[in-house]
């Protein structure tokens, strides 16, 4: 360690290009990274929150259905998922668009709240409204209705909360409902963190028998979310441009090693002539720039620590989210690893080739 550290004072010129290029490698990929995740993390907002499984059930012919019922069966047998109804757009005169989730049960989600309390689904005409909707708790006509707001829904600066009003399904609007039963097709999505098939099989036993629905349909989404989040534009546009200065900068990085290696052919002949193994002399070159790129790392963390502190600026003018996280601190181990190991193949491809007494002799 001693020596690779000596080393890299000798050659401080080409270690200060090898920083740089680490620098402008590491940061870009982490800000994509960073950005990757708080897209993501709207996206699944915009489903109503992140679980590791989203089936629907899909109820056709559900003319005169007993809502009270449906939520009694969804709250006795879903004890590990969260069940709701497919959002259903609805238009408020006083208002305009917004968007209805019924809520069946409440064991492991709820709307994220900015203000307020949670919504007791055995409470009638309480619910939860995003900011557009309204900015303070207390009574609001809606439907024709009056309705008292528990809580206000919102997270951060997403809007995917701000049009939505949350309700338990067996107090919804009768507007609501009959939209449901004009429709003739209602859509509940169950979301959990451990398979749910068991507790839908369950669910859908019950309601067979509660209501002659010949059509039930059930259908694993995961795949479907993870094909529209992987399908927006806008996003993929964002990322290309720092994955394409990774890229760039990579290969400068790999071009200067090359050069550091080249310029030291002599030093390198003269340890192969003494006896060092190629495992020795590639665990020489990629001590040196792991090192390089350790340093090159913390250096942007801090510049992301930084940009962090106007992260709401960067955003709004950028759309690049800056932010750091225990997840980012682990990516940026490993890239750490990766950038260092790729960087030293093609050196390393160059030492095997090359030949002590020759080298001497130049």
């Amino acid at each position: 360690m001693r020596q690779i550290i000596k080393d890299i004072f000798i050659n401080k010129k080409i270690f200060l290009m090898l920083f740089i290029g680490f620098l402008l490698t590491i940061s870009p990929i982490l800000i994509a990274f960073s950005t990757k995740n708080y897209y993501d993390e709207l996206f699944y907002d915009s489903k109503n929150g992140f679980f590791q499984y989203y089936y629907s059930i899909n109820l056709s012919n559900v003319k005169e259905l007993d809502f009270h019922k449906m939520q009694e069966l969804a709250e006795s047998n879903f004890i590990k998922s969260s069940v709701i109804t497919e959002t259903i757009s609805a238009k408020i005169p006083e208002i305009g668009f917004v968007m209805v989730v019924g809520l069946l049960n409440k064991n492991i989600w709820s709307p994220p709240l900015i203000k307020g309390a949670k919504l007791d689904l055995n409470e009638t005409n309480n619910i939860i409204a995003g900011k557009n909707i309204s900015s303070t708790v207390g009574k609001i006509k809606l439907f024709d209705k009056e309705y008292t707001i528990k809580g206000i829904t919102g997270k951060g600066m997403g809007s995917e909360y701000n049009s939505k009003i949350y309700l338990s399904l067996k107090n919804a609007p009768e507007q609501i409902k009959r939209d449901i039963e004009k429709s003739n097709t209602l859509q509940l999505i169950v979301r959990s963190n451990q398979s749910p098939n068991k507790e839908i099989n369950g669910f859908v036993s019950k309601v067979k028998q509660m209501n002659k629905i010949p059509n039930i349909k059930i259908i694993n989404e995961k795949a479907n979310y993870e094909n529209q989040k992987n399908s927006r534009q806008g996003v993929k546009e964002v990322l290309s441009y720092p994955y394409k200065l990774f890229i760039i900068a990579l290969i400068n990085c790999i071009t200067v090693s090359y050069l550091w290696i080249y310029l030291k052919r002599k030093d390198i002949s003269l340890r192969k002539a003494l006896g060092a193994s190629n495992l020795n002399l590639f665990s020489f070159v990629f001590g040196q720039l792991l090192i390089c790129a350790t340093l090159a790392t913390v250096s942007s963390i801090v510049i992301l620590w930084v940009l962090g502190k106007i992260g709401n600026n960067i955003l709004y003018f950028t759309s690049y989210n800056i932010g750091l996280s225990f997840y980012l601190y682990l990516t940026s181990l490993v890239i750490t690893f990766v950038v260092s190991f790729i960087t030293s193949i093609i050196p390393f491809l160059h030492i095997m080739k090359i030949e002590p007494a020759k080298a001497l002799k130049e």
